[in-house]
């Protein structure tokens, strides 16, 4: 009886592995004779940010597979599709697959810029969330922060450096300006009173620093970084405890480099 079993057990293992074997076979004849009839591109986050567009996308595949309409499905490098997508400076992360009725799939994420650096020579770039230095673009520009003023970068402004990066090789008491601003601008943009409050950091120098609010005529002269979150805490109480009863139009500045007070001067 054992016997039996055994035997049976045995042919229904041969039948399994056989018929794995044309399946798999004819799947893989299936691919050979599947060609590519179009190309479906999504780019996350279009509506907010534009700096890339399908038809960058298409350009930038066409260079590395030209042609590949009407091509077996299989004969395409889905791998090389995505490195040649991910050198393209806006890029944070491609994903390019193949599907069974022949189409080739791209999805894009986007680099989601957080500030607008202009320095004392007049040049501008991006900083996005992590760090990553990126160029503006001709066609698109993102509403963001703006830092400008007396702002030297201690490296090479190019697409392949890292705020983050530097920081990590500078020590605390040599942290560069520029490096310290990215804080500033992290702490900012993660909160949301600050985000609709602060339009423009203007940098005269790294003990001289005045924010450019989006409501009220005055200017906020924040003096340095140096513990800046407790003079945002001190400047929001302010906000929302004095210049409701004062109103909002009357005073020209106001000056927290002082500890523990504000001092206002009026228009």
């Amino acid at each position: 009886m054992n016997f039996k079993k055994a035997i049976l057990g045995f042919v229904k293992w041969v039948l399994t592995i056989t018929y794995l074997v044309i399946a798999l076979s004819f799947v893989s004849k299936r691919e050979h004779q599947v060609t590519c009839s179009g190309i479906n591109i999504e780019i996350s986050d279009s509506l907010q940010n534009a700096f890339i567009t399908k038809a960058d996308v298409l350009r930038t595949i066409e260079r590395y597979h030209s042609n590949l309409i009407g091509i077996p499905i299989k004969m395409i490098n889905t791998l090389k599709i995505e490195q040649s997508l991910g050198e393209m400076q806006a890029a944070s992360n491609v994903i390019a697959y193949k599907t069974s009725n022949g189409k080739l799939s791209v999805i894009i994420e986007q680099r989601k810029p957080m500030v607008r650096i202009i320095n004392r020579k007049g040049e501008s770039y991006y900083i996005d969330q992590e760090g990553q230095i990126l160029p503006l673009s001709t066609k698109f520009t993102s509403h963001v922060m703006i830092i400008n003023g007396n702002i030297d970068e201690p490296y090479k402004i190019e697409p392949n450096v890292k705020i983050t990066d530097w920081a990590k090789n500078s020590n605390k008491e040599a942290l560069p300006l520029i490096c310290k601003l990215f804080d500033f601008a992290k702490h900012i943009n993660s909160d949301k009173f600050w985000t609709a409050q602060i339009s423009q950091v203007y940098v005269d120098d790294s003990n001289n620093i005045e924010l450019i609010p989006r409501v009220g005529p005055h200017t906020v002269l924040l003096g340095s970084l140096d513990e800046y979150k407790e003079k945002l805490e001190k400047l929001k109480l302010f906000y929302k405890n004095a210049l409701p009863e004062e109103g909002w139009n009357k005073y020209k500045q106001i000056n927290l480099k002082y500890r523990n007070q504000i001092v206002c001067t009026k228009r």
